[in-house]
């Protein structure tokens, strides 16, 4: 018996194109799809955003580029405190780590952090004390763009990651304003390391900072201008006033300084307005104000300005181009500090070989109302021997190597004195109210009573916080004036210190 087998017929050729079409269209719309949605996670507590830029929340895990060499040492801390099994509270640095904002750049964010990190070091290796302390990194991106994303992500780990404070800041704008008025609705108390607005300030309590607040530093710059009239009658002072919307820092120093001369009777010449941008083409302005203020043989004696470090230096530029002679005097508020920051992200030496060529040709003097410095804190203390500094500066060394020119500044010593002192009134509601009932609450209500005898010994001086404000009590600021960079400067000779100023 034969058994016949029937084959199936081969599909038809239009069949097979049809098929393998679907499968094209397939694959290709899965490509199109991934290729369209960007990655969700740089890491756990990290998201990827638009451009590649990761933000979020991290204990170290993850580097962000501004603070990449620290973040290693901040996740070995934290493993210790969690291996040791003892009760710990958890701070978070909030900042842009992503390169900077405005005329912030990495350098400024990565000296902070790094006193950030001394000063966690320094709360945990003392022996029989708790709690012990986590460092939490909180980068709210480029221009603090999620900074409001950032603090509804630290809100929801609050109870989790025992969170009791909030740390850092950076810069005064509206995002970091929303973000500071959030917190403080949510119980959650900050200390502002490098944020100068008044705007921050609020009846309600929640809000305090190491930092002194622009109209504070203006009201000081008033007083300065003011001394100077007195002793040279014919004395002539003009203001430059950046008009760029929504920073309040700006807005913050103009407002002060023409409050207090008003107060005080300081006359002022002239106001001089410019608005900055991040457009191309936006420092032409600065040559304009340049031209106004160094004209031969009509110089004003004085100059405050009320901008921010980058377009005080677009402004010296300016000033000294093509070896102009401006011999005025400049003094300007505390983010003058970032004068010499490359915001580009990178060090660019030729930049400012000519920045100091053309500052020295001008004959211009710059100075500005600093939030600490090494030689006002020796000379609150009585002698460098007799504060914390020299042992900061020795921690300071040993992390980052290099020189401790770099201290002068004083951005270090805020970030370190903001944390150091979330740490010590975490301490103090241990003695208030015991071990089991530190939380975000009873660090704010020790928080408020540091002021009278009941100080924090910071490395910029003695922290203490006015009762009704937050604002920094009983301390003066320092003045320091900016000498011309020479591009391999250590950072010693850039911020030379003149005086003490009371707000």
């Amino acid at each position: 018996m034969t058994t016949s087998i029937t084959l199936p017929r081969p599909p038809s050729r239009k069949v097979l194109w049809s098929a393998l079409g679907v499968v094209l269209v397939a694959l290709l719309t899965l490509v199109l799809v991934r290729a369209c949605e960007p990655e969700t996670d740089c890491a756990r507590g990290v998201a990827k955003k638009t451009g590649g830029e990761c933000v979020g929340v991290t204990d170290g895990s993850f580097a962000f580029p501004a603070v990449g060499d620290l973040s290693a040492r901040i996740r070995d801390e934290n493993r210790k405190v969690e291996k040791s099994h003892e009760r710990s509270v958890t701070i978070a640095y909030l900042e842009s780590m992503s390169g900077g904002t405005e005329d912030r750049g990495p350098e400024g964010t990565r000296q902070s952090v790094t006193g950030a990190l001394i000063a966690q070091q320094e709360i945990n290796e003392e022996r029989g004390t708790l709690p012990r302390v986590r460092l939490l990194l909180a980068n709210t991106g480029r221009n603090d763009a999620y900074a409001g994303e950032v603090v509804d992500q630290l809100l929801k780990m609050k109870d989790e990651e025992h969170l009791v404070a909030v740390a850092g800041i950076g810069q005064s704008n509206a995002r970091t304003l929303a973000a500071v008025d959030k917190l403080r609705a949510a119980g959650v108390p900050i200390v502002g390391a490098t944020v100068a607005g008044d705007e921050m300030r609020s009846p309600s309590p929640g809000f305090f900072r190491v930092s002194f607040p622009a109209g504070e530093q203006a009201s000081a710059a008033a007083r300065y201008f003011k001394e100077q009239q007195d002793k040279r009658p014919g004395y002539r002072l003009q203001v430059v006033k950046d008009n760029k919307a929504g920073d309040i820092y700006n807005a913050s120093l103009y407002s002060g300084f023409m409050t207090a001369a008003r107060r005080i009777g300081l006359k002022v010449e002239t106001v001089v307005p410019f608005t900055s941008g991040a457009a191309p083409g936006s420092g032409n302005v600065l040559r304009v104000v340049a031209e106004k203020i160094c004209v031969t043989g009509a110089t004003p004696d004085g100059v405050y300005f009320a901008g921010r470090g980058r377009e005080l230096r677009s402004f010296v530029e300016a000033a000294g181009e093509n070896r102009r002679s401006c011999p005025v005097t400049v003094l300007s508020g505390s983010s003058a500090v970032g004068v010499y920051f490359g915001t580009s992200g990178r060090t660019d030496t030729a930049e400012l070989d000519e920045l100091g060529r053309r500052w020295k040709a001008s004959g211009l003097r710059a100075y500005y109302t600093a939030y600490a410095h090494p030689d006002a804190s020796a000379r609150m203390y009585g002698g460098q021997e007799r504060g914390p500094f020299p042992d900061f500066r020795r921690r300071y060394l040993a992390l980052r190597g290099g020189s401790a020119g770099e201290l002068t500044n004083g951005q270090a010593m805020v970030g370190h004195d903001a944390v150091y002192t979330v740490g010590i009134a975490a301490r103090r509601a241990v003695d208030t109210y015991g071990l089991e009932k530190v939380t975000a609450s009873t660090v704010l209500d020790l928080l408020g009573q540091t002021n009278g005898t009941y100080k924090v010994r910071g490395v910029s001086g003695e922290i203490a916080f006015a009762p009704d404000t937050g604002e920094p009590s009983d301390r003066p600021m320092a003045l320091v004036e900016l000498g011309p960079p020479a591009a391999r400067d250590d950072g010693g000779g850039r911020y030379r210190f003149i005086d003490t100023l009371k707000p």
